[in-house]
């Protein structure tokens, strides 16, 4: 017996041991692997996104740009200035100086005649503008060949064009003949602020390239402008942690590329390794300790506890007692183990006994639902239909007020959603001939409800509080509309009425029992939480002189439960 309780242990030790280290190893695998993962398609999707929103706000720059310009190349003192007439420089200049609205260090704006005669600039005009000399070179001889704006890069060759990252350029044409140009050149210090804007504090290289690759600025090394936007590679003085990726995005509006270099720092993949690797050491020491203390003290005492604890949770069992030999913790555990069955088995006989008394108490009260005050009315309206000779009506009243009285005494504790709905029925055909027409309601009931059991007699007092509270003291007809469903396993009802409504506090007075003209309500919100669960109940909506609506979440049964 000792040698096979050593073997077992000992083979205890090793089925836990390796059994927690292979998940732990594998769950500490896929958390590396996944951080990883999360790590680099978060920068990723950051990066694209990043390329992405620059690219928008510079082609949102040049369309504004396009916009403010195209008005002013088609009037008719821009033309007679072209064609050599001085009458409207100054309205000209005013309206150049409008669209840089201040911003004259961010932009350039020219308008060139064909041969050179007639200059509006906002700057020094540089030589690559000069005409006629360059009317078919460059930047302009590529407009003089469109009908629209030609974008092209900067001459980083040029002495006067070392801030100008880009130009557009519109020809001016009057018919067929070629009046003139406009000229917008983008300086630096309208795509700084822009760019910084998008960027918001976060770090990496942005270059912007034309369609040609070739850079038309560097944010972080303005001597790369001009060249190949190809990124050099990283020696030497870069940290072997450290690893670029690079992102790039082509607007298809003007062609410009927009390259973003981000540095994946490793230090936050390696700090986790270094936790994952210690927290799994911990794990597997405190694993090997653990199975070999249990393995060797806990097995048979713990086995025959478990086992009785099996068979109390099987078969509903709570005869079983546990044969105490052990005088240390063990010991006190079967003991407490011991006293516990004995303990809910009081607690059961207790609690049944409360539900049988509380069923009693829902009966009573529930017979009593019927208010002296309905009783009265209705009596009254037998005697006045008999009065008036109407006496088949006090008759379909007095028959319906006998359905109501055996319905509300029957000891039958839950019904099913149809005979609910009948009682209900049966009460609304008397309350309808006691208001003479100025009551309508509606019943929507999802069919497939109909079989389903609940509480006896626990709609009747949503439908009388919104009669008694909601529609009786309304001059006007009243509406109820009452809706039943089933959603997630719970059957819920709906009492909708077009009365008089309640404040917050009534609400709140009415769902804590410190309103008594209301006690129905509260009745059917116990009643729903007794029979139900922590989501069954009642919720109130309600507005004043808007109406009330009543929520009922009871639990959905097939059948009507049986107690003891």
């Amino acid at each position: 017996m000792d040698r096979y309780r050593i073997s077992y242990q000992k083979r205890l030790l090793t089925y836990l041991f390796f059994g927690g280290l292979f998940p732990l190893l594998l769950a500490s695998a896929m958390i590396l692997y996944a951080a990883d993962r999360v790590y680099e398609n978060t920068q990723a999707k950051s990066g694209r996104a990043e390329v992405q929103r620059i690219s928008r706000e510079i082609d949102n720059l040049v369309a504004g740009y396009e916009r403010l310009m195209s008005p002013m190349l088609v009037r008719t003192e821009t033309l007679a200035f072209l064609r050599g007439a001085r009458d409207d420089v100054e309205n000209i200049y005013g309206d150049l100086y409008a669209i840089l609205a201040g911003r004259t260090g961010e932009a350039a704006l020219y308008l060139l005649s064909a041969d050179g005669h007639q200059i509006i600039a906002t700057d020094d005009l540089p030589q690559g503008y000069r005409l006629p000399e360059n009317l078919h070179w460059g930047l302009l001889g590529r407009a003089v060949d469109r009908q629209d704006w030609v974008i092209a890069s900067a001459d980083r060759y040029e002495m006067d064009r070392t801030e100008t990252v880009f130009s557009m350029v519109r020809a001016i044409r009057e018919g067929d003949d070629l009046l003139g140009f406009a000229v917008v050149d983008v300086r630096r210090e309208a795509l700084v602020p822009l760019i910084q804007r998008v960027q918001d504090g976060n770090e990496g290289q942005i270059i912007l390239t034309d369609r040609y690759n070739y850079v038309m600025m560097d944010m972080l090394d303005h001597h790369r402008e001009g060249f190949s936007s190809t990124f050099l590679e990283q020696t030497g003085a870069e940290p072997m942690e450290s690893v670029f990726r690079d992102y790039a995005y082509a607007s298809p509006a003007t062609g410009f590329v927009v390259h973003l270099r981000q540095r994946l720092d490793s230090a936050p993949l390696d700090y986790l390794f270094r936790l994952v690797l210690m927290v799994d050491a911990i794990a597997l020491a405190v694993t090997a300790y653990l199975a070999y203390r249990l393995s060797r003290h806990l097995w048979q005492p713990l086995h025959t506890l478990a086992t009785a604890m099996r068979h109390v949770r099987s078969s509903d069992d709570f005869s079983v007692q546990v044969d105490v030999r052990r005088t240390d913790e063990i010991g006190e555990l079967a003991l407490t183990f011991n006293s516990l069955i004995e303990h809910i088995r009081t607690l059961l006989a207790e609690n049944r006994e409360r539900e049988r008394t509380l069923r009693v108490a829902q009966v009573k009260s529930l017979t009593e639902m019927i208010k002296p005050h309905f009783m009265y009315n209705t009596l009254n309206l037998i005697k006045w239909s008999a009065k008036l000779g109407d006496s088949e009506g006090a008759a379909d009243i007095a028959v319906q007020l006998g359905k109501l009285l055996r319905a509300s005494v029957s000891m039958k504790e839950f019904v099913t959603v149809a005979e609910e709905l009948s009682f209900l029925r049966t009460y609304l055909k008397i309350q309808q001939r006691r208001f003479e027409g100025r009551l309508k309601v509606t019943i929507r009931v999802e069919t497939g409800a109909y079989g389903c059991y609940v509480p006896k007699l626990i709609l009747q007092p949503l439908v009388e509080n919104a009669i008694r509270h909601g529609i009786e003291m309304a001059e006007s007809s009243g509406r109820i509309t009452i809706k039943g469903m089933r959603e997630n396993g719970h059957l819920v009802f709906r009492v909708k009425d077009n009365g008089q409504g309640m404040s917050p506090q009534r609400q709140q007075e009415v769902l804590e029992r410190r309103d008594d003209n209301h006690f129905g309500l509260y009745n059917v919100h116990m009643r729903a939480v007794l029979n139900g669960d922590e989501d069954c109940g009642i919720a109130l909506h309600s507005m004043e002189g808007k109406g009330t609506e009543v929520i009922l979440t009871l639990k959905h049964m097939e059948e009507a439960p049986h107690y003891d």
